[in-house]
């Protein structure tokens, strides 16, 4: 039975399978067979936990819950039986229920929690992680995330089965490179943002031209902090020639 979707102050769980795009590039078949299941998974573990899947996101999940313990443990059973690797990433806080969608600061909160993890890790935000009695948490720290203004406590949660030994963190104060956060939001250009990170993508090397003033280091360096999660090398940048790398060091 479909739990109520909860209002005021809600817990999130947003899901993200690790290397999804490698897998469906490397083995789509197989890929969309592993990821009924994993769709199944999550579904049966939300619902018998009381939470409101709101959104599927291909690769991933959004849901809802009134309970801060509920969320945690559906993500510790769901971790259980997943066979892809899945990031999971927690956070509490007032959302505005519209149309069967939230809308609020804190589903920016979770989201970036979610990207700092690694496949098979449940991270929580320290909103969350406050709220709770009986759960075995690791204090991972003040974490710079990505697009947030602030540093966000974060911590990860150890259960029986599940692993406790992960990379470091996907955090701007924790990831290789030398590329700092911009000072600025970054406003329009979408279509150049995707084609830009489309080709970076696929080809080890890109050059943007134009005359200057027009923005080409601005775009670059947007384009670099999307896409630092891809490249476990980092993202460096040459102060003299305002070239951005996501290539390993030879």
């Amino acid at each position: 039975m479909t739990a109520a979707a909860p209002s005021g102050v809600v817990t999130f769980l947003f899901t993200d399978v690790e290397g999804s795009t490698r897998r469906w590039e490397n083995d789509a078949e197989s890929m969309k067979e592993a990821l009924a299941g994993h769709d199944e998974v999550l579904r049966q573990v939300i619902e018998t936990h009381g939470g409101f899947m709101f959104k599927h996101t291909g690769d991933g999940v959004c849901a809802a819950f009134g309970s801060p313990k509920a969320a945690v443990d559906a993500a510790v059973a769901a971790q259980r039986s997943l066979e892809l690797p899945v990031r999971m990433g927690i956070a509490t806080g007032e959302a505005e229920l519209r149309d069967g969608d939230y809308f609020g600061a804190v589903l920016n909160r979770a989201a970036r929690v979610t990207a700092a993890g690694h496949g098979g890790q449940i991270l929580l935000a320290d909103s969350t992680a406050g709220l709770l009695s009986g759960v075995d948490l690791i204090d991972l720290g003040p974490r710079r995330l990505r697009d947030l203004p602030t540093p966000v406590g974060v911590f990860q949660v150890r259960a029986p089965g599940l692993r406790t030994d992960f990379p470091p963190l996907r955090a701007l104060d924790a990831s290789p490179g030398n590329l700092r956060p911009a000072t600025t939001s970054f406003i329009g250009r979408e279509s150049e943002l995707d084609e830009v990170q489309a080709a970076v993508k696929a080809h080890r090397l890109v050059t943007l031209t134009g005359v200057g003033g027009v923005g080409k280091t601005r775009l670059a360096v947007e384009v670099a902090a999307r896409l630092v999660d891809e490249f476990p090398d980092g993202v460096w940048c040459s102060t003299t020639a305002s070239t951005y790398s996501t290539l390993p060091p030879i």
